[in-house]
């Protein structure tokens, strides 16, 4: 009798409790995934800073116009410029069907290439966060549709503005794995992450001048075009090399360096978030190429920052991503002086072994303004960067200004450091 009176309580309080799922709606019926995997938090942000990015009128230099690519140098068609939309009028769409992270640092070296069938993939990648998910700046029917549905368009404002949109996930594995080099002594560490792109559609398009009407986003007609197949290879890739090559947008990757170390999970209780970026907002660039009728195709693209595109189909190479794991109950912030406001130049952080400060995402960063903060680092020795986006204006800070080091101490947690450095 008292064996079943147990039963009957466990199943009551299981019934009654309350789980969120989807990170913010709740639900009273009882999700045992929710209750096991909550110590990890997932976002993903849109933009070059990880904290206070640049609002869409700041954007070129504070005219909040697209970045147009050459049409001489660059060999771009000429482009229809009419009725163009400013950056922050730009309508933007969404479809991410997953984000994946791995500990095998061997396996992943030369872009995936060694990832050859579904069984690699499998064996590769931990599927962290495989609920597909719709953002968009605005509604894209009068209907009902999945952005409306999933609160999406709130998600794409975090999206952009550095608070980062929660991406439901499931926590990895936190089993400590050596895989050399001394680094992991109490957790796993983790050297890649991937965001699979469905659809990213914007939504200025035109074909010799007329709007791109029959573009499909979650199977409802836009305006605009999906990048998605335009950048997944660089500019002037032979259909040959295509076919020994990962495309670009499956996944957009980033791959750590065992020296860095900023994607480590520990065991234990202690909640994290993992951190992935893309560079979105601040490098959204009007290109141009010929289509297979010999009509010229305008659409808004990513800027030119490495792959010079020269009219070719194809405009990769330039949509970068960084991830990183944060232990907000140890993690210190940053307040740097020096900063004039311009709006051509970022504070960048990135961990002092890093040399090369000019072709990667930063590890952090924020505007060049005065009051300026970066919350959020583990204890470790830093290298702090003016970036300045002065040899081509693009978007992307391509050139060091000035430099200096600072340390965060292991101890005492969730402290304020302080550093000066003129930027420019």
């Amino acid at each position: 009798m008292k064996k079943n009176q147990f039963i009957l309580l466990a199943l009551f309080l299981l019934v009654q409790c309350k789980t969120k799922l989807d990170l913010g709606d709740e639900t009273s019926l009882p999700v045992l995934s929710t209750l096991f995997n909550n110590r990890m938090l997932l976002l993903l942000k849109g933009t070059y800073s990880t904290d206070s990015p640049l609002e869409w009128s700041e954007l070129n230099n504070g005219t909040g116009a697209l970045y147009v690519d050459s049409q001489v140098e660059g060999n771009d068609p000429a482009m229809s410029l009419t009725n163009l939309p400013t950056v922050g009028g730009l309508p933007i769409f969404i479809d991410i069907g997953e984000v994946r992270i791995s500990s095998k640092y061997t396996k992943g070296i030369n872009d995936l290439t060694q990832i050859r069938d579904s069984l690699d993939s499998t064996k590769f990648w931990d599927f962290i966060g495989n609920e597909r998910q719709v953002y968009c700046t605005v509604s894209y029917s009068f209907d009902e549709n999945t952005c409306v549905q999933n609160n999406g368009i709130a998600k794409a404002v975090d999206f952009f503005n550095g608070v980062g949109a929660q991406y439901p996930s499931n926590d990895p594995s936190a089993k400590t794995e050596s895989a050399g080099y001394g680094l992991s002594t109490f957790g796993r560490q983790y050297y890649y992450s991937g965001i699979y792109f469905r659809s990213l559609v914007t939504g200025f398009a035109n074909d010799a001048g007329v709007p791109i009407t029959t573009t499909r986003f979650d199977n409802k007609p836009v305006i605009g075009l999906n990048i998605v197949p335009r950048n997944n290879y660089n500019p002037g890739t032979s259909s040959i090399s295509k076919s020994s090559i990962v495309p670009k947008m499956f996944p957009v990757l980033y791959s750590q360096k065992p020296t860095q170390a900023d994607m480590e999970i520990r065991e234990g209780f202690d909640p994290y978030i993992l951190e992935v970026r893309v560079n979105l907002k601040e490098n959204l660039m009007l290109h141009s190429y010929l289509s297979a009728r010999a009509q010229v195709i305008t659409y808004v693209g990513i800027s030119d920052i490495f792959n010079d595109h020269k009219g070719e189909g194809d405009a990769g190479g330039n949509f970068l991503s960084r991830a990183r794991v944060i232990y907000p109950e140890t993690a210190s912030s940053l307040s740097i002086t020096g900063g004039t406001g311009s709006l051509l130049h970022h504070y960048a952080v990135f961990r002092a072994a890093e040399t090369d400060l000019t072709t990667v995402l930063p590890l952090a960063a924020t505007p060049a303004k005065a009051g300026a903060k970066i919350k959020y680092l583990n204890p470790g020795l830093y290298t702090l960067a003016c970036m300045g986006d002065i040899t081509r204006v693009d978007g992307f800070p391509e050139t060091v200004i000035s430099q200096t080091t600072f340390a965060i101490p292991e101890y005492p947690f969730r402290q304020t450091y302080s550093v000066d450095l003129s930027c420019p």
